[in-house]
């Protein structure tokens, strides 16, 4: 099927989604600041959080936008399109944990469900990795 936008009105639309600060992103955001973490997010890959003096990099990743195993669900419409663009956000998450491991990060990644039904659990990872 094909796109019922233009590439023109596609871009911009693409444009429109939020990819900083989204409500996930807030919530473990002031989770981490109540174990008193100090993070710094401007770093290769752009990390949702860089622990820089303990080199811990921490992604909450997306059901949808990284194809989580548990709840990824294939688009019905527009696949050529889709498929492709969630499969480069798949093998970009890769390339980006080898860069960060080969400079001395670690990398903790989170499913967005993982966050949401038990947040606890993440940050405990969080403080045994440290």
């Amino acid at each position: 099927m094909s796109d019922i936008f233009s590439k023109e009105k596609r871009s911009q639309t693409m444009s429109q989604i939020k990819n900083k600060e989204t409500k996930l992103e807030l919530k473990f955001k002031n989770m981490l600041q109540g174990l008193r973490f100090r993070y710094q997010p401007k770093l290769i890959g752009k990390p949702d959080f860089a622990l820089k003096n303990l080199k811990i990099a921490i992604f909450v990743d997306s059901c949808f936008w990284h194809k989580c195993p548990r709840h990824f669900r294939q688009p019905k419409s527009n696949k050529t399109y889709w498929i492709p663009k969630i499969d480069r956000n798949v093998k970009r998450s890769k390339e980006i944990n080898c860069q960060l491991k080969k400079e001395g990060w670690k990398i903790l990644r989170f499913w967005e469900h993982e966050t949401i039904k038990n947040p606890e659990k993440c940050m405990r990872k969080i403080i045994v990795d440290q």
